[in-house]
């Protein structure tokens, strides 16, 4: 049986200030599902989806607000999301912020992937269901509002994003989407904010890159904890080790893991991956890892990452962020100066 997918609890602190601003009890709402208002202040509680969907859709119902995940995120501090809203509010590059986003969403939920999709002239984050599980429209509108509202206080408030994709098609809901975002939503299969390339290399102000540098690495280490009993967490931390020797095969991870091939890819595809999916992604980590540190190499990046030769790498990585290793540099470089 699937484990019931979870979020923190500090998820739905805003939902509390909320319905309290409207003369609703949030207290007694809460406990309807089971969940605690308490509990929305302590960063280690996590509760079901099923309960934060269910009382998601109660108070909107009860508040008759299509806006509601809107309202929220107006009420919103970065603590709401843990560590990972203030390693995103510690600054950077827009880029840079959606790719912590990335790869650290899953600190405060399970329930939705997040996935950033880096072309020649857009950036986009894309949200999708994990475990069968449906998001709840508003929980979405949240994380996306919240994330707007990050970049136009910190970047430019005339900010907008260049399309914004949803998957619920009421028309009231896809109404309030379009006057929060300045963008008339396109209904689609998935949940996304598309940026213009440019824009994204755009730094929030007041960034302490010293401050995103210390949240990280915490990051990281809550991420292992997290799942470290993971097969593909597993697997990719094998990965790390071994390209520095070359590309290891499917086989070579069979019989490190010993376990049969077939087995491995079923493991693998229940996971939604593929050995290739997985090389590429533990690849772009490694990549986002080393790049920006001072006297880190083209050519030692390609020998971490186990390519045949620079030439290789470079294809690659163009194919995953739209410019050369070089480029992307120099532009990071000129964003910090």
């Amino acid at each position: 049986m699937t484990e019931q997918p979870k979020a923190v609890a500090m998820f739905l602190r805003p939902l509390a200030n909320l319905l309290q601003q409207h003369g609703d009890d949030p207290a007694a709402l809460f406990a309807e599902y089971g969940v605690s208002v308490e509990d929305t202040f302590n960063p280690e509680v996590w509760i079901s989806v099923d309960a934060t969907s269910a009382l998601l859709t109660a108070a909107e119902n009860r508040l008759q607000d299509p806006s509601l995940g809107i309202n929220m995120a107006r009420r919103s501090e970065y603590s709401a999301f843990g560590g990972l809203g203030l390693a995103l509010s510690a600054g950077g590059s827009m880029l840079s912020v959606l790719q912590r986003l990335a790869r650290y969403q899953r600190l405060i939920s399970d329930a939705v992937q997040a996935e950033l999709v880096v072309e020649d002239t857009t950036v986009c984050v894309q949200f999708r269901p994990s475990s069968g599980h449906v998001p709840h429209p508003q929980g979405i509108q949240y994380v996306m509002s919240s994330l707007m509202r990050l970049v136009r206080l910190r970047v430019d408030p005339a900010l907008n994003p260049l399309e914004v994709h949803v998957a619920h098609h009421d028309d009231d809901y896809c109404a309030s989407m379009a006057r929060y975002f300045r963008v008339a939503p396109t209904r689609s299969d998935y949940y996304g904010l598309t940026f213009d390339r440019k824009q994204a290399a755009a730094e929030l102000h007041s960034s302490d890159n010293q401050m995103v540098a210390m949240l990280e690495a915490t990051l990281n280490e809550r991420l292992a904890e997290q799942e470290k009993g993971s097969l593909v967490i597993q697997l990719s931390l094998w990965l790390e080790g071994q390209l520095p020797e070359g590309e290891p095969s499917l086989s070579d991870a069979a019989e490190r893991f010993h376990m049969s091939v077939r087995s491995l890819q079923r493991r693998l595809t229940d996971e939604d991956l593929s050995w290739k999916a997985l090389l590429e992604k533990t690849r772009r980590t490694l990549v986002e890892r080393h790049l920006a540190l001072p006297g880190t190499t083209i050519t030692q990046l390609a020998f971490m990452l186990g390519f045949s030769d620079v030439s290789a790498f470079s294809r690659a990585f163009k194919k995953w962020y739209g410019v050369s290793p070089t480029q992307f540099r120099a532009s990071e470089t000129s964003q910090n100066q």
